[in-house]
């Protein structure tokens, strides 16, 4: 049988949530109008090993397709909720968190540093990713049994030929530097654990599924995507609405 799943995560915004689940929905009915023999799996997650579990419940090769809709940046699938009582940031987080927001679009100075008022609790490359992530938005990054990590999915539960697409935001962003000498992009490294004819497909920059060309609202397949096949680039700043790729919810 011929298994799929569809992974919508949790937000600290209710709107994000609900974003997220429309756009889970709509994959959904594409692949039981595609493909109505498979098994279509759709589930609700509130961290990182939860996305595990989920992935890690197929046997080897039984995985045809994954589709996580979450928030995202090139250091994984971003999860994130409210401290019960915000806690007073370290000075080296303080301060990476400055220098790194210094020539973004929404730069922070130390007053608004002063406090870190949200925790992680993501699927991340590694400790490193999840540890710069955390510096970017200021957010705590103490060790969690909740937080997990590429190294805790057992990739021989994927097919052979499986198509995995992350719909948020920035998961194969490349960044000069960082990317060329110290660590690839989430989507890259997802991809080289897999086998040689597996796709994995992630957006470049913001994703949203409300400005989609085709009209569909809740619809994140749009927008400048790279996509992987077994850790090697086949698309780079392509539209993703054009691409077709075989056992995914856009067929060839």
């Amino acid at each position: 049988m011929t298994n799929r799943l569809i992974i919508h995560t949790d937000s600290i915004l209710s709107s994000d949530v609900n974003t997220f689940e429309a756009a889970a929905k709509r994959l959904l009915k594409d692949y039981k109008t595609k493909a109505i023999n498979d098994s279509v799996k759709l589930v609700f997650v509130r961290s990182g090993k939860e996305i595990v579990d989920a992935i890690n419940q197929y046997q080897r090769g039984q995985l045809t397709s994954l589709d996580i809709v979450s928030h995202g940046n090139q250091g994984g699938i971003h999860i994130a909720k409210k401290l019960a009582k915000p806690i007073k940031a370290g000075f080296i987080q303080r301060r990476a968190h400055v220098s790194i927001r210094a020539d973004s679009d929404k730069p922070q100075d130390e007053s608004q540093a002063e406090f870190v008022e949200e925790s992680m609790l993501g699927l991340y490359t590694d400790w490193t990713a999840k540890k710069g992530v955390s510096y970017y938005y200021n957010q705590s990054f103490d060790d969690s049994s909740d937080v997990a990590y590429l190294s805790d999915i057992t990739f021989s539960s994927f097919a052979k030929d499986a198509f995995v697409e992350f719909h948020g935001c920035r998961t194969a962003e490349m960044i000069p530097g960082l990317n060329t000498f110290f660590k690839d992009n989430f989507a890259k490294q997802f991809s080289d654990n897999l086998d040689g004819n597996a796709v994995v497909v992630g957006h470049i920059l913001n994703s949203n599924p409300n400005k989609n060309p085709n009209g569909k609202s809740s619809d994140y397949r749009h927008g400048i995507v790279r996509a992987y096949k077994g850790g090697r680039l086949i698309y780079d700043g392509s539209e993703r609405r054009n691409l077709k790729f075989i056992n995914s919810s856009t067929p060839e």
